[in-house]
């Protein structure tokens, strides 16, 4: 059975997306009659709309005629939160060309993987960033230009690279061009080896963009709260590396709000902007949610201004969405979505709560629950999700076989995600059939890291499980592993964690731990036989419960 979106279906126009943002602004938020209006701040620089449009056009044409900047070019960003994320993006987008966005936290060898299979011709990152960029170069025997790798705050900055000088602006305006041509290459963590390259259209992009902006407008009680402010108040803490971050990042601009932004996430630092700025909507992830609702540090803080918190990234449990919103007076919210789908595919509504549920599909969506043998099912029924939609990647990057694992002839995909929906059109998330590892938003794919365990002198056999910690309200990587005869020696587990940290971005360390065990649980095929081990993990915890 196909389940379709509630909402209305938005009308989703023929241009790129650097066009129907300006353009938006311009038409339907307070910018057309004021652009001095501030529309992005963070602790180096207050930019108005007007600015932001300023400088996005002079960035396209230092890219164009100092670097040589070409249309169907890549160019990677390596950054944290920054004003200059919109500006790069759309600037590069204006000439013709696609932006791959890593984890400035990435460890050279993750880096290199990214910059080698978009083959990377400009590179836009901070000082601290530098080495580990060179390094990664090396290992990907990539030959970029020093010209053209440019810094928000050292060397070759990109503040010298903004010119006024006429550049070739490319527009699109038809549907072939805008389903065609990438805006984004953002990487996402399969179940086995290393991430893939999800490229996502302009009219991705665009839809979800107008789908995010349809589901506010239907939400009656959050249209009530926050229709006399001139504008929201947002507070940006999401990685703008990440498509959480990057909707984010766009949609507050389109709704005409002004969006603080968090270079890094620090809890305190993080209250005191809510109460500095009178902060009134927050996106994040549940682990925040969690500090928000039972940190004792929030007690120093007047909070007060908070109208509405949406969660997203990973599952919110129900017990702690009520107790976030009786503790806060505010609406909270789950929202659901991937990489592969812009990401924006459901919300909760303010007006009509359902704890614990990932809301109503997004207008112009549709849903299906397939059971093992592909057997669509019905109302209530748990199977795998697969949605369809504008918002739907183009696929992985260089990767048709992965594309066509995952998007089905008749455009659905397969999400990986096991859940239901219920006979109001509420759709629950109850398990993934994918062995994704989700902590505190970010995906960490176990064969990733079975694959660094085995490359360890000591080690023979790995396999990576998730653990949940409630104290964080996440997911955490263990390993297991099988030692190579006469290796078992004290301080051995604390040996291979120290190896794997110098190895990983920090989000992918083994802080549910390592454990030492004598075969690792396979299928007669080979296959490491996870539910095993995550069986073991379960009946621990029942026998501690009880103690």
């Amino acid at each position: 059975m196909i389940f379709k979106s509630l909402l209305p279906d938005v009308d989703v126009p023929d241009v790129d997306l650097p066009t129907f943002i300006l353009s938006h602004l311009q038409n339907n938020t307070m910018y057309g009659k004021d652009p001095t209006l501030v529309a992005i701040t963070d602790k180096t620089q207050s930019l108005t709309f007007g600015a932001l449009k300023t400088q996005t056009e002079a960035f396209a044409s230092g890219l164009h005629n100092k670097l040589g900047f070409r249309c169907g070019d890549i160019l990677a960003t390596v950054l944290p939160n920054t004003s200059f994320y919109p500006i790069v993006t759309m600037g590069t987008q204006m000439l013709g060309g696609t932006v791959t966005t890593a984890n400035p936290a990435y460890t050279p060898r993750e880096l290199a993987h990214q910059l080698k299979v978009t083959a990377a011709k400009a590179i836009v990152t901070s000082e601290p960033t530098l080495p580990a960029i060179k390094e990664a170069l090396q290992l990907a025997q990539l030959a970029i230009p020093e010209i053209n790798i440019l810094t928000i705050d050292g060397r070759n900055n990109i503040r010298e690279m903004l010119m006024s000088q006429p550049f070739p602006r490319v527009y699109l305006n038809t549907r072939r061009e805008t389903e065609s041509t990438p805006s984004f290459i953002v990487f996402s963590s399969g179940t086995s080896g290393a991430p893939k390259g999800v490229v996502l259209s302009h009219r991705n992009m665009v839809s979800n963009a107008l789908q995010f902006l349809e589901a506010d407008k239907n939400d009656k009680a959050l249209v009530a709260a926050s229709q006399h402010k001139r504008q929201r108040r947002w507070l940006h803490v999401l990685p703008m590396f990440h498509i959480y971050g990057i909707l984010i990042s766009n949609v507050s601009i389109l709704t005409g709000s002004i969006n603080f932004i968090m270079e890094k996430f620090n809890f305190p630092e993080y209250c005191s902007l809510i109460q500095k700025h009178s902060i009134d909507t927050l996106y994040i992830a549940p682990p925040i949610i969690l500090a928000l609702a039972k940190s004792p540090v929030t007690e120093n803080y007047d909070l007060s201004s908070i109208v509405y918190i949406n969660s997203g990234a990973a599952p919110l449990s129900k017990e702690l969405q009520t107790e976030a919103q009786k503790k806060l007076g505010a609406f909270v919210t789950q929202g659901y979505g991937l990489s592969e789908t812009s990401p924006f595919v459901s919300r909760s509504m303010c007006s009509a709560q359902k704890p614990g549920s990932a809301g109503q599909l997004c207008s112009n969506t549709e849903a299906m629950f397939v059971d093992e043998s592909g057997k669509e099912l019905g109302v209530g029924q748990v199977g795998e999700l697969c949605l369809r939609g504008p918002q739907i990647m183009i696929g992985y990057h260089k990767n048709q076989q992965a594309t066509d694992a995952t998007i089905e002839a008749n455009c659905f995909l397969h999400t990986g995600d096991i859940g239901y929906i219920d006979s109001t059109g509420h759709i629950y998330i109850t398990d993934r059939k994918k062995e994704l590892i989700k902590y505190k938003g970010f995906q960490i794919p176990p064969a990733e890291l079975e694959g660094l365990l085995t490359d360890h002198p000591d080690v023979i056999d790995s396999a990576v499980i998730p653990v949940y910690d409630e104290a964080r309200a996440s997911e955490l990587p263990k390993a297991f592993v099988v030692l190579r005869p006469g290796s078992n020696r004290s301080g051995i587990e604390k040996e291979i964690s120290e190896w794997i940290d110098k190895r990983v971005v920090n989000y992918k360390r083994l802080r549910g731990g390592i454990e030492i065990i004598d075969a690792i649980p396979k299928s007669a095929t080979g296959k490491i036989l996870r539910r095993v081990l995550k069986g073991l993990e379960a009946d621990r915890l029942k026998r501690k419960s009880k103690l």
